[in-house]
């Protein structure tokens, strides 16, 4: 190697060293529930309070009681979910984790999903998810059916609903509720890829 090209690899390294590596000097973004201010909902300090809400196959939400018909939907990413929500008070309404879960009470096995969300306020100290953002609602992928030991669809199944706060503070619901394939023009395939003892990639007419 000759001195003239020992020389330039040297001040090329030299140069490498005290260069500011790209991005070095930009911090990352904080979490969208940092740059959230919804503020508290009802009453500081006191015990949270929720109600479960779901989706219905026309994109509107509804209180889900014990014995009562969730439905079944096709979401953007495909396969059937729950979309389980909740309305809640006495957090903020900011960085809350919510989790859903639909269990089988013949095996035991459960299906869950776990997100962080930002409430909507109401106005009248409760906070809820939003229709018409599926993000805000756990999206409980429950088909296709590859770990039920029965259909989804017009059986009884256990949901649990769990909020928990910036704080560590939670509360949650548990209720027997029956799926059902409920979009007219997506049944068929709901009820074929649903029922118990569908293989991945079988045909659904």
């Amino acid at each position: 190697m000759t001195a003239s090209r020992a020389a330039a690899r040297r001040a090329l390294a030299a140069l490498l060293l005290v260069a500011p590596a790209c991005g070095d000097d930009e911090e990352p973004p904080p979490p969208v529930e940092a740059m959230c201010k919804l503020g508290t909902l009802g009453e500081e300090g006191a015990p949270i309070q929720i109600e479960v809400i779901a989706l219905d196959s026309s994109g509107v939400s509804h209180p889900v009681s014990d014995g009562d018909a969730v439905d079944i939907i096709m979401p953007p990413q495909g396969g059937r979910v729950l979309f389980l929500g909740v309305r809640a008070t006495n957090l903020s309404a900011c960085g809350v984790q919510l989790s859903g879960a639909l269990r089988d009470p013949g095996s035991g096995r459960l299906m869950s999903e776990s997100r962080t969300v930002n409430l909507k306020p109401a106005g009248d100290g409760w906070g809820a998810s939003v229709d018409v953002d599926i993000s805000t609602f756990a999206n409980v992928g429950v088909c296709p059916n590859n770990w039920s030991s029965r259909d989804i669809f017009d059986h009884d199944y256990e949901i649990v609903v769990q909020v928990k706060d910036r704080e560590g503070r939670t509360a949650s619901h548990t209720m027997q509720v029956r799926p059902a394939c409920n979009e007219p023009e997506l049944e068929v395939e709901c009820r074929c890829i649903c029922k118990h003892g569908y293989i991945l990639g079988e045909a659904c007419e």
